[in-house]
């Protein structure tokens, strides 16, 4: 079971429920959003997550809650035994091109981020791994440098394309913290910007991002006569959009 997620407003609380088979008070984070189920969690730490629809009675979500009494202590079980064996170690996952990639948090100096994107594996060793500023410093130098590593591949992929019609190479490839684009051009300078967490989305949505700012190198609008362009490159198009939304 997991948890699903949402653009809506969410109503999240703690409520505390006693478990009918081992008396056990269990305290979870109730969460009221725009969900269709109701999606139960046990996180890493043990704490339990449920999220249902809005107008779920308490009566029906302490009855599922029962009903998965087992399920949720022999998870919680799992956690423990999993903190017990690697007590330097918090698990977590983090997107890569569509997948996740499980992230282990060790202790270690100087801090190092290992990548094994073959086998979905990152490593990440810091003076602190519980230091949360220090997990977001690390997984964006990652991120980073992998959203790099991929547009500038892809340029080179697709600018040959481009260049018999006279566009010049980008005089600047840029990656940055982009808030509500995944990418931008400047036609003046021939400069392109690309979201730090582009790495996260699948691959064709990634070129779709790249052959579409390369075309705003020829046509700085999104006119009809743009999305042409696009379509010529990428038939597709419209498809890989929508991967990123």
């Amino acid at each position: 079971m997991s948890a699903q997620t949402t653009r809506s407003p969410a109503k999240q609380h703690l409520r505390t429920l006693t478990l009918p088979q081992s008396g056990q008070c269990l305290t979870y984070e109730l969460e009221r959003k725009s969900v269709k189920n109701l999606n139960l969690r046990v996180r890493r730490d043990g704490t339990v997550h449920l999220s249902v629809p809005a107008r779920t009675t308490v009566a029906e979500i302490e009855r599922f809650l029962c009903e998965h009494e087992n399920w949720i202590t022999d998870a919680q079980n799992r956690m423990q035994q999993r903190a017990q064996a690697h007590p330097e170690a918090v698990g977590d996952t983090l997107p890569y091109l569509g997948r996740c990639l499980t992230v282990t948090w060790a202790k270690g100096t100087p801090a190092e981020v290992q990548a094994d994107p073959v086998g979905d594996r990152l490593t990440v060793r810091l003076p602190d791994p519980t230091d949360a500023a220090m997990r977001r410093a690390a997984i964006d130098v990652f991120e980073r440098a992998e959203t790099e590593r991929l547009v500038r591949a892809l340029v080179d992929r697709y600018y040959p394309l481009f260049a018999p019609r006279g566009v010049p190479y980008p005089a600047h490839i840029r990656v940055k913290s982009l808030k509500s684009r995944h990418g931008s051009c400047a036609p003046k300078t021939a400069s392109l910007n690309f979201a730090l967490r582009l790495c996260e989305f699948p691959l064709p949505f990634v070129e779709y991002v790249v052959v579409h700012e390369l075309c705003h190198l020829l046509v700085p609008n999104h006119s009809a006569a743009f999305w042409r362009e696009v379509e010529r490159i990428l038939p597709d198009r419209r498809a890989r959009e929508a991967l990123g939304k």
